[in-house]
Formats: structure tokens, sequence, C-alpha cells
């Protein structure tokens, strides 16, 4: 009865938050959920594969907006979406795609476990991992191999200038990097018809089966799953036991980052001011001491407008 109780007033509580917001219009909702049971190569299937689930705590989403009509020096017109959706599905290639861009994710010589990507463990070897693809894939938005930031060029998400997002890329790793995820022939995979009739092929045969292990939920944005999701805010682990971390990228430079955390009761229980941060990925800390065990709302807030906010669950 009592979490029955707690999740009413969860729900309550984030209804309160979301509501206040001003809302947005113009956004994609994307929900990528991994099965690897259904995976076909045991050698890059995250240790799981032809009916073995993987039993990574973590695992991360490297993701890369391709061909959005902004590669300097294309030869091509931008404004033409039917020649350009053949043009970017023609540079599809197994390795070291021609349209790999804005790529989120850090996955170098070492792979980094600090949140950027990380997928929500379901259990089973399910992971999924969902974002507002205009907001993910940012015209602000770097690779970063090493910690070593590339700029990229910008996107343009006027449909006029050629700014419709047309393919992904995509794999998957563990924490550390030493497990990975890719199609059959352990080659990179590629969600196509972004914005039409989605489907994930695979670049060992792109004319082949599409990749059975992947799901997925494509739709335009409701205001409350962008309130929640477009400013790339992870809070794990959740639910969370001792301690718990916020990942959040900031796309506009200089602003004022307030993270505030709140009881059931809209009581403030723990807060940090970061301050005016430039563009990039952050992480912050907290601990759980001398809070109780129950359901907490995290609010992230960029110049005193609340851009961010989500739930979580101490449980010891």
């Amino acid at each position: 009865m009592k979490k029955i109780y707690l999740i009413a007033l969860a729900i309550i509580l984030s209804a309160y938050f979301l509501n206040a917001q001003t809302p947005w219009t113009g956004r994609t909702y994307c929900k990528i959920t991994l099965d690897t049971k259904l995976m076909e190569a045991p050698e890059c299937s995250l240790g799981g594969g032809i009916g073995l689930a993987a039993t990574w705590p973590k695992v991360y989403a490297h993701l890369g907006l391709l061909c959005t009509c902004s590669v300097t020096g294309s030869a091509r017109d931008c404004s033409n979406a039917s020649a350009n959706e053949s043009f970017c599905f023609s540079q599809i290639t197994i390795f070291q795609s021609e349209v790999w861009q804005h790529v989120v994710g850090n996955w170098g010589d070492v792979a980094e476990d600090d949140g950027v990507g990380l997928m929500q463990t379901l259990g089973n070897g399910v992971y999924s991992i969902e974002f507002i693809i205009e907001d993910y894939f940012s015209s602000e938005d770097v690779s970063t191999e090493q910690g070593v930031t590339s700029p990229v060029p910008s996107m343009p998400w006027n449909v006029a200038q050629g700014g419709k997002p047309y393919t992904m890329g995509m794999v998957f790793r563990n924490a550390d990097g030493t497990s990975s995820g890719r199609d059959y022939g352990c080659h990179d995979l590629f969600l196509v018809d972004i914005l039409g009739t989605p489907q994930v092929v695979q670049s060992t045969d792109l004319e082949g089966p599409l990749f059975p292990a992947i799901t997925l939920d494509i739709h335009s944005a409701s205001v409350e799953e962008i309130m929640t999701l477009s400013d790339n805010t992870n809070v794990y682990p959740n639910p969370a036991k001792d301690v718990f971390s916020i990942s959040y990228k900031l796309v506009k430079p200089n602003a004022d980052v307030t993270i505030s955390v709140y009881d059931i009761q809209g009581k403030l229980v723990l807060q940090q001011n970061p301050g005016a941060q430039v563009t990039g990925w952050y992480n912050s800390q907290f601990s759980t001491e001398g809070l109780q065990d129950g359901i907490y709302m995290v609010q992230v807030s960029l110049d005193n407008y609340v851009a961010h906010t989500e739930r979580i669950v101490i449980s010891r």
C-alpha cells in the first residue's frame, strides 16, 4: 500500500513540475530498445546473442546522426529531400561511414563510463535509451574520443535547408568498451528513414534482413517527453543506494546551472549550483546520506528555467 501511495504521489508531483513549463513543439521522440538475446553474432552481441541474454550492468549506445545535409562541400541540392535521402543511404559503408556526424558517446582507445549514452537496463538482456532527436544531436554537438573535443558542421534543422534527419548510426558497448554490439557481421548498424518508416539495416548486407534485436518508438514528441529528455540528462543509478550521479549536456553557452532534489512533499533536500558553464557534458554526484528511502524529483535549471525533471528512487 505504501509503495502504491508513493508512486501516486510521484505521478502527481511529476505532473506539477512538467505542466509548469512553457510548451515546446517541433521535436521528435526516439526510443531504441535492444534485446541482446536476438542478436546473431556471439562475438559482437555484448556477451549474449542467439538466445542468450547479455548480463552487463551497464550498456552504452554510441550514436551519430547522419547526413543532415550539413557536410561541408557536399555536391548535392540540400533542398531536394528525395535526392538527399538517396545520397545519404548510398554513403553507408561497413566501417567509418561517410555520413557519421554529431556523434554522442565517448568511445575511443579508452571508453568512458560517464553516463553519456548510458542505456536503461531493463533486465533479461534488454536495454533501452530515449531522447529527443533534434536536441540530442544538437548543432553544437561534438564527437569526443579520449576526452578530445572535435567540432562538427552546424546542423540546419530548417527543412527548407535540408535539415531532415535521414539516418542514424549506432553501435553498443559495455562500460569499459571490452564488449561491443553490432550487426550479424560485426559491422555498424544504421537506422534509416527516421521520419518515414524507420527501420534498422545491417551494413554487412544493406539489402539483407533487417536487424531483429532492435525495436523502435519514434513519434512527434509530447510536451512531457520534451521537458524530460530535451537536455540530454541522465540520472543514474536509479534506483540509487548510497550515491547517484546526474550527467547533462549544455548546448547553451554560459548558462547558469542549478541542480535541485525535492522529496515527494516538494521540500528541497539537496542542491548544487555549478554556476555558469561552457557547452559540453558535465557530471554531478550526490550522496544520499541523511535521506530516507523513497521517491524524489531531480530538477536541472538553466538560468532559472527548469529544463529537466526526473524521478529517482532511493532504496537501500
